[in-house]
C-alpha cells in the first residue's frame, strides 16, 4: 500500500543570480571526502590507532587487572641481555657440556617475567587480538555517523560519427565536447531507525565548437523512518550494543590470559630449574657410583668382593653415567624452549638462578575452600561474561521478535534542481518536487522470521545452561587446585622425610661396604633411592609453589604488574 502526496510549482522564470549554498554544500562536502581520500596510509594506521586505544582505555576502567599502559601495540626491540650479570662461576655436573654455560647470563625469575611480558611472541598476539576486537567497535560506531561520499568524472571527446557531408564540404568536421560531472552527498543511520540520505550532483557540458555549454543541478533529500519492524533505537543499536559488550569481553578474557600466562611462565622456569636440578642429582649419584666402584674393586683385589658384585657395581654405574647424561640433555633442551616462551634468540647463552629454588616455601593458602569459591565467583571475569551473555541472548530474543511484525516506513523526499538550459551550477529553490510516502508490508509470510524468534529463544536457555555449566566448572577447578594444593603439602612432608631416610640408609651401606659386609645389591639401591627422594622433594616444592599460584588464578585474584610480578589481593603474598 503507497499513499503519495505530490506538488509541483509552475515553471519560473530564469533566474539570473542563483542560490550559492548547494554549491558551497557541494564544495564542502567535495573537499571532506577529497581529505580523506588524500590521506597518506601512516594517517590511516595513526587514525585507527587513536581510536583503537580510545576505546580500549576507555573500557580498561571496567575490568580489573589491566592496565591502560599496558595495551598499545609495540614492536619489541631485540632482548637486552648486556645488564644480566654473567654466573659467578661454573658447575662441573654438565661434564663436556659445560661450555653452554660458560659465559652465559644469570636470568632469575623477576627478568624472566618481565621478558616475558615485553617480548613473548604469544602475549604480543593477546594484546593484538585485543586491539582488533577494538578495531571492529570502531567500525560499528561509524555505521551510526554520518558517512559522507563523493565523486566525479571528468570527459574530453571528438565526435566526427553523425557528421554528414553538404554539398561544397570537403572534409568531416568533428564536434568537440567537454563534460563534467560530480556528486556529493551523505547517509546517515540514525538511533531511530531512520536514513536520512542527501545527494547533490552538477552536470556540466560545454560544446567546444560554438562554445555553447548546459549545466544541470540537482539537490535530492530522503527521509526513511521505520515505524514497526526494525524501527527503535533497541533495534538499530543492536549490532553497536554487542560489539560493545565484545570489546569488554576480550578485555576480561585478557585479563584472564594474563594470569595463565604468569603462571605458565612460572611454572616453566621451576620446570627448567627442576631439570637443572635433576641432572646435579644424577651426576651426584654417578659420582657416588664411581667412588664405589673403586672401592670394590680394591676390596676385590683383596678377595673380599666377588666378580659377581663387582659386576653388579659397575653396570650400576654406567647406567648411572646414561641417566645423567640424559639428564643434561632433556635440561638443554627445555632451557632452550624456554628461550623461545621469553622471545630470546634461541642462541643466546642464559643460565637460570637456580637460588630461586631456595625461595620457595611451603605456605597455607590462608582461607578456607567454601571462601575460596565464594571470593572465586565473584571475582572470576570469565563467570561475569556468562552472566552478561544471558543478557545478549534475551536482547536478541527482543530483537527477532521485532521481526515479526509487519513492515510500516514513512518516508519523505525532497529535490530541488537548476533552471533548464542554465549555464551556472545554481539551484532554482523553486523549482521543487516533494512527497511523502507510507509503505506497508503485511506479515503474511513470516517464516524465515519466525524461526530466527524461536532461535533465539533457544539460545537464552543455551546462555543459562552455559552460565551454570561455568560457575560449576569453576568449583571444581577450585576444589582440584585445593586438593592439590593440600597433596603437595603432604607430599613435600614425605619427601622430606624420604631424603633423610635414603640418606641414613646410603650412609650405612657405605659403612658397611668399608668394613667388607655390605651386599653391592644394597648399595645401589640406596644410591638410587636418595636420587629419587632429592627429586621428589625438589619436585613437590616447586609443585607446592605453582598449586597455589593457580589456587589465586582459579579464584581471579592473582594480579599481574606491568614487569610481570603478581600481587594476590587476599594476603600479604606478592612478587
Amino acid at each position: 500500500m503507497r499513499i503519495d502526496r505530490m506538488e509541483r510549482t509552475r515553471p519560473p522564470s530564469r533566474r539570473q543570480g542563483g542560490d550559492d549554498f548547494p554549491r558551497a554544500l557541494a564544495g564542502i562536502l567535495i573537499f571532506i571526502a577529497s581529505s580523506f581520500v588524500s590521506c597518506s596510509p601512516q594517517l590511516y594506521q595513526a587514525r585507527a590507532d587513536r581510536e583503537a586505544y580510545a576505546i580500549l582505555f576507555e573500557k580498561s576502567d571496567e575490568v580489573e587487572n589491566v592496565e591502560p599502559e599496558e595495551l598499545p601495540l609495540v614492536t619489541p626491540a631485540p632482548p637486552d641481555l648486556s645488564k644480566l650479570l654473567p654466573r659467578p662461576q661454573t658447575d662441573d655436573f654438565l661434564g663436556e657440556f659445560t661450555s653452554y654455560e660458560t659465559g652465559a647470563k644469570l636470568l632469575n625469575l623477576d627478568d624472566s617475567l618481565d621478558k616475558g611480558i615485553h617480548h613473548s611472541r604469544e602475549y604480543q598476539s593477546a594484546k593484538e587480538g585485543l586491539f582488533l576486537a577494538a578495531l571492529d567497535l570502531t567500525l560499528a560506531r561509524h555505521r551510526l555517523a554520518p558517512i559522507f561520499d563523493a565523486d566525479g568524472t571528468v570527459t574530453r571527446a571528438s565526435d566526427s560519427r553523425a557528421f554528414q557531408l553538404e554539398e561544397g564540404m570537403t572534409e568531416i568536421v568533428a564536434t568537440n565536447t567537454f563534460s563534467r560531472t560530480q556528486s556529493a552527498g551523505f547517509n546517515w543511520l540514525l538511533k531511530t531507525g531512520a536514513r536520512l540520505s542527501t545527494d547533490f550532483t552538477q552536470d556540466f557540458l560545454r560544446i567546444l565548437t560554438g562554445n555553447r555549454s548546459v549545466n544541470d543541478s540537482d539537490l535530492a533529500v530522503s527521509l526513511v523512518q521505520p515505524l514497526l519492524q526494525g524501527g527503535g533505537s533497541a533495534v538499530t543499536l543492536e549490532a553497536l550494543t554487542q560489539e560493545e559488550r565484545n570489546v569488554l569481553y576480550a578485555l576480561r578474557d585478557f585479563a584472564d590470559f594474563r594470569r595463565a600466562f604468569i603462571v605458565d611462565l612460572v611454572s616453566d622456569y621451576y620446570g627448567v630449574l627442576r631439570a637443572r636440578d635433576l641432572v646435579k642429582n644424577n651426576f651426584l649419584a654417578y659420582q657416588g657410583f664411581v667412588k664405589n666402584v673403586e672401592r670394590e674393586e680394591a676390596l676385590a683385589d683383596e678377595d673380599r668382593r666377588t666378580q659377581n658384585q663387582l659386576g653388579r657395581l659397575r653396570q650400576a654405574k654406567l647406567q648411572s653415567e646414561s641417566r645423567w647424561i640424559d639428564a643434561i640433555r632433556v635440561y638443554l633442551a627445555r632451557l632452550d624452549e624456554f628461550k623461545i616462551t621469553l622471545g630470546i634468540p634461541v642462541d643466546s647463552k642464559i643460565i637460570l638462578d637456580d637460588r630461586e629454588l631456595q625461595k620457595l616455601r611451603i605456605d597455607e593458602p590462608g582461607i578456607s575452600l567454601e571462601q575460596a569459591v565464594s571470593v572465586a565467583l565473584v571475582s572470576r571475569p570469565d563467570l561475569a561474561t556468562a552472566s552478561d551473555q544471558v543478557a545478549d541472548a534475551e536482547r536478541r530474543t527482543k530483537v527477532a521478535k521485532n521481526g515479526l511484525l509487519p513492515k510500516l516506513d514513512v518516508a519523505l523526499d525532497y529535490n530541488v534542481r537548476s533552471d533548464p538550459n542554465d549555464t551556472t551550477p545554481a539551484i532554482n529553490r523553486e523549482r521543487r518536487r516533494w512527497s511523502g510516502s507510507l509503505d506497508l508490508d503485511l506479515p503474511l509470510d513470516r517464516k524465515s522470521e519466525r524461526n530466527i524468534y524461536r532461535e533465539t529463544l533457544i539460545e537464552v536457555d543455551r546462555a543459562k545452561r552455559a552460565e551454570e555449566l561455568a560457575r560449576d566448572r569453576a568449583r571444581l577447578q577450585l576444589y582440584d587446585s585445593w586438593r592439590a594444593l593440600e597433596q603437595e603439602r603432604l607430599s613435600f612432608a614425605i619427601a622430606e622425610q624420604g631424603v633423610a631416610l635414603a640418606t641414613r640408609r646410603l650412609e650405612e651401606q657405605q659403612l658397611l661396604g668399608e668394613l667388607g659386609r655390605g651386599e653391592a645389591r644394597d648399595l645401589v639401591d640406596a644410591q638410587e633411592d636418595l636420587v629419587d627422594a632429592q627429586n621428589q622433594r625438589t619436585a613437590t616444592l616447586i609443585d607446592h609453589t605453582l598449586a597455589r599460584l593457580r589456587l589465586w588464578r582459579d579464584m581471579g585474584i592473582l594480579y599481574i604488574k606491568p614487569d610481570g610480578s603478581w600481587a594476590e589481593k587476599l594476603e600479604n603474598e606478592s612478587r
